[in-house]
């Protein structure tokens, strides 16, 4: 697992280490942390070898897309961090708006994905380290863009956009809106995040199912709360939810 090449953080505190290929940019960020590394430290990977999703699932990897994970230190606590999905999701938002022709339609389906005309585009994944005392030492941030490569059935902002897409252009347009916004995020909470991730939300007001381990609820999205969690109307009563497999439609 040899590195490409070494960018220096040019994008204010960004380090980004650039790989051929790698089993999981998740496990490099992670290696990383645990070394001290300081917050700001990303590697991106041209392909994965057992690139990963929410709840432990394949993230098919091949060559032309953006693969990424970076290291967060934030203080807050562990609930709080989860918001974190949210302030990615929206840069990434910002990110691809530079390219995208305006004739598609994108959306932010939560807890984690953005799609362009009802597609996937791209996926978020935070997985986070603990101390003993229960709280948080650091979050590894994954984000998958597919740019020129996306698989069946998938998005590829290369084919929605106008101009060309050159993935580390890309990639240093979203760290830059996202430095801007986990900024903004450490300094006044949660609030604006949630109002730009709302403008935008996928399935808003409409037929919904929330798929947990042991049974399965139909309402209505009726958006997400002060801490990220979702909200459906089920049976007239308003429910809350802060894990699930989340499919929309009746």
């Amino acid at each position: 697992m040899r590195p490409v090449h070494f960018l220096p953080g040019n994008l204010m505190d960004w380090q980004v280490q650039v790989f051929g290929s790698c089993p999981s940019t998740q496990d490099v960020v992670k290696e990383q942390a645990d070394r001290g590394v300081e917050e700001g430290y990303a590697a991106q990977a041209l392909t994965q070898e057992a690139g990963r999703g929410r709840h432990g699932n394949d993230w098919d990897a091949p060559m032309g897309n953006l693969y990424l994970s970076f290291l967060l230190r934030p203080d807050c606590t562990p609930d709080e961090a989860g918001q974190l999905a949210f302030v990615i999701a929206v840069a990434l938002s910002d990110a691809i708006d530079l390219y995208i022709n305006k004739d598609h339609v994108k959306t932010l389906k939560w807890p984690n994905d953005i799609l362009v005309d009802g597609k996937k585009i791209s996926g978020i994944l935070l997985e986070s380290q603990m101390r003993v005392d229960g709280s948080l030492e650091y979050i590894v941030a994954g984000v998958g863009v597919n740019v020129l490569a996306p698989p069946e059935g998938r998005a590829g902002l290369q084919e929605i956009s106008d101009s060309r897409v050159a993935i580390n252009v890309f990639r240093d347009d979203f760290l830059a809106m996202f430095k801007v916004a986990y900024e903004s995020w450490k300094q006044k909470g949660f609030a604006e995040t949630r109002e730009n991730w709302l403008k935008q939300a996928h399935g808003l007001d409409q037929p919904m199912t929330v798929r947990l381990p042991k049974i399965t609820h139909e309402g209505f999205f009726k958006g997400i709360d002060q801490d990220g969690a979702l909200l459906s109307e089920i049976d007239g009563q308003l429910r809350r939810f802060t894990a699930g497999e989340v499919h929309f439609g009746e």
